[in-house]
């Protein structure tokens, strides 16, 4: 069961509701509560549409020939980059991965699935 309709969904486009909401948020037309409930709303629709994301680019990337290309890729990025770092962020087939190295030296990609991590420069 979905909560949003499909017009729904399109306008749910923060580039034009965030400016609306910040300023209903900083008006004094709305009490704390309400303000917290704006806050607490747009931060459930952002997770929301995380999480579908999320879903649809897991079966996305289920599909055997989705697989098959992103294995080429993958095997093509690791021979033209023999010797590259570990550490460096790859985006290949619209995948972030980072190189790493196995436990027999070999260089593999390992790829970075939701959440992801918080880098250190990130604020608190």
């Amino acid at each position: 069961m979905t909560l949003l309709t499909p017009e729904d969904r399109n306008d749910l486009d923060f580039n034009k509701l965030g400016p609306i909401l910040e300023t209903l948020i900083n008006s004094d037309r709305i009490s704390e509560e309400e303000r917290r409930a704006i806050e607490l709303c747009a931060r459930a629709s952002v997770d929301l549409l995380s999480l579908q994301h999320e879903q649809t680019m897991q079966e996305f990337y289920s599909r055997p020939n989705i697989q098959r290309i992103e294995s080429e890729l993958i095997a093509s990025w690791l021979d033209a980059n023999q010797g590259a770092p570990a550490g460096r962020s790859v985006l290949t087939h619209g995948r972030w991965y980072v190189s790493s190295y196995a436990a027999d030296g070999k260089l593999q990609l390992i790829p970075i699935d939701l959440p992801w991590p918080e880098f250190p420069d990130d604020p608190d």
